[in-house]
């Protein structure tokens, strides 16, 4: 057997993407080769893309015994570990990479990848410098180190990058995608509207099922006696922030087909306007379609057109008489959201414990958890919290929550759904920023232009939500 021309067959699969092949092939290999370093290595990088990280770092352990300064596998043995989230440890094998090799780009580049996973985006910023000097138009390096300007708040650098790196590639999706959300945080809608199309190329965007039958509408057809069907997507809290603009396409003379939320259909079907639920349109012909997010670019919405005009949900009426009489004493009453759903790709950081909160407890008010769920953590302080109130058993269905939300003098939540039902319904909320916020809130003000009964408290440094309770803290003692 030939293993050298087994070997360079089977190197040619993987240089072409065709992984399966080529792991085919070099298994075939180390039956007659086991102790082969080239092929050993190669498999590993083949179980790291295959997210096998266990198994390869079983291999490189091996390969690194018979020849400890193989800087390969040295770079894959940091893949593996950052793949188990073991960073420090893949640290020290970048840094062994780079003692062997100073200018191996892609250990540069690597540990600049796990520094930013771990959040330490300035250190990050050095290494992807250092790539770009060794390869300038190295586009994942102009990528990444945009996406750390945004997390340190540096959007015109994160912008220019994005940018750059869509000149090279004006396909990227993700970049295309990040650039819309600078846009739309710098409040510049009418551009950022348009780029904020590009989330519909992202491969989590697939799971909406958006067909071509229909004409997809964006604002320039009239809508008078057509049958418009506004198709769901992304999160509740996103349904509730552009349900807002369903009476308006009603006003226009559509005829409107919804697929609501379950949690939200009661909410939705209580609004000032008609629809068709589509499982009762199966037989209507529907002229068009518009995603739920792309209504502002519909609308041309700017900073100064948004329709704000509040509560635009309302509460059924049962559930307001419910909560009156369930709390029906004089006392100032708080609705509490300290954390979000934690399987939110930044949950991490709009989320806090339920022991940041415990300084407010101190002041003379009664405190409503709008939490269904509880940690093991959360369940222990709240015994020793008497002016703490927990409903979950009664806030099950969004307009059981909107009837507790209702009750309350005043919300006060970290940026999850809860805020924009507070905000729909015209009560008042204060909102609780993470460092880096979400682009509906925008930059600079404590205010929103989306929901006027928003007050916004942003961290000015990450992680910080001390000062943010202290302040809320302070602003509490003046509420009536």
């Amino acid at each position: 057997m030939d293993l050298n021309f087994l070997i360079n067959k089977a190197v040619k699969y993987h240089v072409q993407g065709r992984i399966e092949k080529a792991e085919l092939n070099y298994k075939k290999i180390l039956k007659f080769d086991p102790k082969n370093v080239l092929v050993n290595n190669n498999l590993a990088s083949i179980f790291n893309l295959k997210k096998k990280y266990e198994e390869a770092l079983v291999i490189l352990n091996n390969v690194l015994i018979d020849q400890p300064d193989f800087g390969d596998a040295l770079n894959n043995k940091g893949i593996a570990l950052v793949g188990l989230n073991r960073f420090e440890e893949a640290l020290k094998q970048y840094d062994k990479v780079l003692d062997i090799k100073p200018n191996f780009l892609k250990a540069i580049n690597n540990k600049a990848n796990c520094l930013k996973l771990m959040g330490i985006y300035e250190e990050a910023l050095k290494y992807y410098k250092k790539a770009l000097s060794l390869e300038p138009n190295f586009i994942d390096a102009i990528y990444n180190r945009a996406i750390c300007f945004y997390e340190i708040n540096n959007f015109d650098n994160a912008e220019k990058l994005y940018n750059k790196a869509i000149k090279l590639k004006p396909d990227f999706v993700e970049a295309n995608y990040n650039l819309s959300l600078i846009k739309l945080l710098k409040s510049n809608y009418l551009e950022g509207w348009k780029h904020y199309e590009w989330r519909k190329k992202r491969s989590s965007f697939k799971k909406y099922h958006f067909s071509n039958n229909e004409v997809e509408w964006f604002g320039e057809q009239d809508l008078n006696n057509k049958v418009i069907y506004i198709r769901k997507e992304q999160a509740l809290g996103d349904y509730i922030q552009y349900c807002r603009y369903f009476p308006l396409i009603e006003k226009m003379g559509a005829k409107v087909i919804l697929d609501p939320p379950e949690p939200l259909k009661i909410m939705i079907d209580n609004m000032n306007f008609s629809y068709i639920h589509i499982n009762d349109a199966k037989k209507i012909k529907i002229d068009y379609y518009c995603s739920l997010a792309s209504l502002p670019l519909a609308f041309n919405t700017t900073i100064d057109t948004i329709p704000n005009k509040i509560p635009y949900l309302f509460t059924p009426k049962e559930k307001k008489i419910f909560w009156n009489k369930k709390l029906n004493n004089n006392k100032i009453k708080i609705g509490l959201k300290w954390s979000g759903n934690p399987k939110y790709k930044d949950d991490k950081n709009r989320s806090m414990s339920l022991e940041k909160l415990k300084p407010l407890f101190e002041l003379p008010y009664e405190y409503h958890s709008l939490h269904i769920e509880y940690s093991d953590e959360d369940k222990k302080i709240m015994q020793n919290i008497p002016n703490l109130f927990c409903h979950k058993d009664h806030i099950i269905g969004l307009d059981n929550t909107a009837g507790l939300i209702e009750s309350m003098n005043l919300v006060i939540s970290v940026d999850t759904g809860i805020v924009q039902l507070t905000g729909a319904l015209g009560k008042q909320f204060w909102n609780m920023l993470p460092f880096t916020s979400d682009h509906r809130w925008l930059l600079n003000r404590d205010d929103s232009p989306w929901f006027p009964t928003a007050k916004l408290y942003r961290q000015t440094k990450k992680g910080d939500w001390d000062t943010i309770i202290k302040k809320i803290k302070k602003d509490l003692l003046s509420i009536k």
